[in-house]
Parts: structure tokens; sequence; C-alpha cells
């Protein structure tokens, strides 16, 4: 089963303040248990106003689901407002969520509004709340729980009324213990409680992931759209991403931009994902391949060896170019 919503998978870009329009819908692409567990979760918990917390590894997507919980609402015009707590030193910190008066401090040539401001009637995501300053934690908490919000310089109360989805990267109970993460706040923040699985525990997602990038980034350069060679699909499965989707879409676009040919081979992986350097004259075929896969990687990395010399190819596998040329052309009109 797979479950798409239409927009790209292309908001895993850190930027410290982001107002989204709430009429560009997100998508989040799986077929993972867990994952289509918590799409589901998503639809029902979308129109009340409860608090979320999102947990999970950087790069696994949670300002995509934090948009999804937001775009599920009941208004589709509400704004979205998000800001990202590690991205902004402390003093920044208080006049971006609660904006300031004119004439606070030097500088302040006119009124601003802050995140509570702009997201009201709408989502405020505070990502990476953990590394948010325990003071500002503390006024953080005052301003969710009373509704309201006082400039800085200011003296009146201003009122807000923002549902509050955070997100954080780090260990909740560790965080806890240390004193980092107020526990006042961390019960108010988790009513509902979303935990994202890094991709080394969906690797069946991976390849639904690669053809999505590849199909966004097709669009965004020109040119033959590419695919991925067998091989390379195989070991990009077994690699362990520790920068989970973020860092696999940072491959995919390397990679295309990088190969000449329309099939990606693995000379042009990163030798973290490939495991091999340039004296390296091994074919490496995981255990547990099926025969017909480590036929193809056995012709690839042959393939790549010799530079794509198909007649040099042949000698080596023992094989006439033309059953190469018929294999090759077999799995270039076959789907990919």
């Amino acid at each position: 089963m797979v479950i798409e919503k239409e927009l790209a998978l292309d908001k895993f870009v850190e930027k410290p303040l982001k107002l989204v329009s709430k009429n560009v819908a997100p998508v989040f692409i799986s077929q993972n248990p867990a994952i289509i567990e918590i799409l589901f979760k998503i639809r029902l918990i979308a129109n009340s106003q409860a608090s979320v917390l999102i947990t999970g590894e950087s790069g696994t997507g949670k300002e995509v689901i934090a948009s999804l919980i937001h775009h599920y609402g009941a208004d589709t015009h509400r704004p979205f407002v998000a800001i990202n707590s590690a991205a902004l030193p402390k003093d920044v910190v208080d006049n971006e969520l609660f904006g300031h008066e004119k004439e606070a401090f030097t500088g302040a040539v006119s009124k601003k509004e802050g995140c509570f401001e702009l997201a009201h009637n709408g989502t405020l995501f505070l990502d990476e709340i953990v590394e948010m300053h325990p003071q500002t934690q503390a006024k953080l908490l005052r301003a969710i729980e009373n509704k309201s919000i006082r400039r800085l310089g200011g003296k009146e109360e201003v009122k807000v009324d923002a549902r509050i989805i955070a997100a954080t990267n780090r260990d909740i109970p560790a965080s806890l213990k240390s004193g980092e993460l107020r526990e006042d706040l961390f019960y108010r923040l988790s009513v509902i409680e979303i935990h994202i699985p890094s991709l080394r525990e969906r690797k069946e997602d991976i390849p639904l992931l690669v053809n999505h990038f590849i199909s966004l980034l097709t669009k965004k350069y020109g040119g033959v759209e590419k695919r991925f060679s067998a091989e390379s699909l195989e070991m990009m499965k077994n690699f362990d991403w520790p920068g989970n989707v973020r860092e696999l879409r940072n491959v995919v676009e390397r990679v295309m931009l990088t190969c000449a040919d329309v099939v990606i081979t693995p000379r042009y992986l990163p030798e973290r994902i490939s495991g091999s350097t340039t004296n390296d004259n091994y074919i490496k075929i995981p255990i547990g391949t099926s025969m017909d896969i480590a036929e193809q990687m056995i012709i690839d990395q042959t393939l790549a060896f010799v530079n794509n010399n198909k007649s040099a190819a042949a000698r080596i596998l023992g094989l006439s170019r033309k059953t190469l040329h018929n294999n090759l052309n077999e799995r270039s009109t076959g789907a990919c």
C-alpha cells in the first residue's frame, strides 16, 4: 500500500522562520506499516486543537508530518508558521516568537508581529524544541496556557489562538532528566505523541522515495529521466542512511547531476554507500540477493570496470556482444 498526497517531500529545508500557504499540500510516501498507522492517526486528530509532539531523527520528515496535520484540518486557508529553535540565538528567539513594539530596542523602527500572532487561528510549528533556552520555554508555556503574548517592549497582552505542534530529534527522557526540556512544557505539548521511524527502519520505502525524487529532479533540471541500476538500488537499500530521507534526496540529486548515462551504476554512488574504492576490482553481492538481481549486478559492475565498453565486458563475462546487448535492452524496456 502506497499512501501519497499531492506535493513534494521537498520540504526538508531548515530555515529559522517559514510561513507556508495552506493551499500547498505536503506528501509523505511510504508503504511501511508504522508510517501508514501514523498517517491514519493524522486523519483522526487533524480537526482537534490538541498539541502534538513529533519525535524522530533529523531528516525523517517531522515538518512534513506537522504540515499534514495542519493540511487535514477543517480550514484549508489558515496559516502554518514554522520556526526552527536550533537555528536562532537565544536573544533572537524571543523576538521571533513574540514580536516587538516600535522602539523596543535599538533598530526596532516599527512594530513586528511574532510567530504566535502570524499563526493566529492556524498552526505554530516549533522545530527542535529542546534546543530552546529554558527561559524561553517558560515564556512559551505561559503563552500556550494563557493564549496570549506580550511583545518585547509592550505592556498589553495580545490574544492569540494557535495550535501548537512541536518536534525534536533528541531523546525525550534524557532531555527531561538533564533539564534541557522543562517537564511542564513537555506535558503541555505531548497531548498527542508521534514518533517517526528512521529510514533504516523502513528500507522498503527506499525504492519509492528514489523514484519520487528522480521524478521531481527531472522536472527541476530537465533532460531524460534516469534510473538506478539494480545493483545501485540494492546498495542504497543496504545502507543505513544516518541522514535519513534528507540524505537520500541529496544523494539522488548528486548522482543525477554527475552521471552522464541514463542508468546510474555503482561507480556514481558515494563510497560510503557503494563500499568501493578506486582500487577495488571485486564484485560485492549481498547475501539474500536473487539470481536475477545478482546477474544484473555482475553485468553492471563489469561494465563500470571497463568504462561501459560492451565488447570488453562481454569478453570478461564470457558472453557474446549480442547476448549482452539483448540483456541490457530487456532491462531498459522493463519497469524501473
